[in-house]
């Protein structure tokens, strides 16, 4: 059974009489509240791939996705989109912009380019995104379960750590 996500975090603003001093606080909630983009996890059958920007080939399937930030607010840090140098086509998300290059035995990481910000501690309307790596494979993707859906003894995949908090209205 695959993981759903959902896109979370639409704002609609209600019809309201200009001038009424509500329509006035109702813009200014919509123009504070960050901004979200998709961040999409594809799969082609072996490899995963994670990103906000286009769907990396015609052979690569959406599996689900969750919202990013587009900009920095505080408590937030950027991630970016890194292609490993040790395995072909292991594409995963990072903090780090060096690519984790200076991490022992990482070498000849690229950094492709930044997907948008997470929060870096949980909080209310937020939701933890782990990095999650599937060794037999060498491929990395992201997961709102703790267990990165792992189903032993059929298929082995490792919970690395939590990326980050990505808002979440619960719905």
């Amino acid at each position: 059974m695959k993981a759903k996500f959902a896109v979370l975090g639409v704002l609609a603003a209600g019809l309201v009489t200009s001038g009424s001093g509500i329509a006035a606080a109702q813009a200014e909630a919509v123009q504070s509240a960050p901004r979200t983009v998709p961040l999409v996890r594809y799969f082609d059958g072996l490899k995963h791939y994670v990103t906000s920007g286009a769907r990396p080939g015609v052979k690569y399937r959406e599996e689900g996705r969750v919202p990013i930030l587009t900009s920095p607010v505080p408590g937030t840090r950027a991630i970016y989109g890194c292609l490993a140098g040790h395995a072909p086509r292991d594409q995963f998300l990072s903090a780090d912009a060096g690519c984790e290059n200076s991490v022992s035995g990482a070498k000849g990481n690229t950094l492709l380019r930044r997907e948008g910000f997470l929060y870096k501690t949980p909080g209310p309307g937020r939701r933890a995104l782990y990095r999650c790596y599937v060794p037999h494979t060498k491929s990395h993707f992201v997961s709102v379960r703790s267990d990165c859906e792992s189903k032993p003894p059929t298929s082995k995949v490792n919970a690395e750590f939590v990326l980050g908090y990505f808002p979440y209205s619960g719905r």
